[in-house]
């Protein structure tokens, strides 16, 4: 696909070339104002969806915001419950941790596992604690020799 000077022809011109040139069989279609600005053979793609295509699904609905900061605040509550006060802030991440599954529907798994390792490990510390205590108490006291 030359010209007579050689040089190759451009496809995209307009005149006599363009004419007689295969490029220019393509179908010329139309604006058409109540499409606004898109073809005529098609429709607007936010309106209606071609058949066999899934349609524009739009953007997802924006996550409970007051459901994600309960199972953090739950999450932090176990993780300080496994160091500081697990009796009592164990319980705390636990609930909160229900709470927001339940009301939220937000997954706080984080927060119940945390929870329960920190009420568990205080639960045993108190348990060892008081086995010291029983066996101080129980075991008779030695007295010393008089010579010392």
């Amino acid at each position: 696909m030359t010209t007579p000077n050689n040089e190759p022809r451009n496809p995209y011109a307009t005149g006599q070339q363009g004419q007689n040139s295969q490029y220019s069989q393509y179908p010329q279609y139309q604006r058409n104002p109540q499409n606004q600005g898109y073809p005529q053979y098609q429709q607007n793609p936010y309106q209606q969806h071609q058949p066999g295509y899934p349609g524009y699904p739009g953007y997802p609905a924006r996550p409970n915001m007051a459901g994600i900061q309960m199972a953090q605040t739950s999450m932090v509550l176990g993780i300080l419950s496994i160091f500081f006060f697990g009796i009592i802030l164990g319980p705390l991440a636990i609930a909160k941790a229900n709470r927001a599954e339940r009301e939220f529907n937000t997954p706080a798994s984080a927060g119940k596992v945390t929870g329960w390792i920190g009420l568990i490990l205080s639960l045993c510390w108190v348990a060892y604690v008081g086995f010291m205590i029983i066996v101080a108490v129980s075991v008779p006291s030695v007295s010393t020799p008089q010579g010392f």
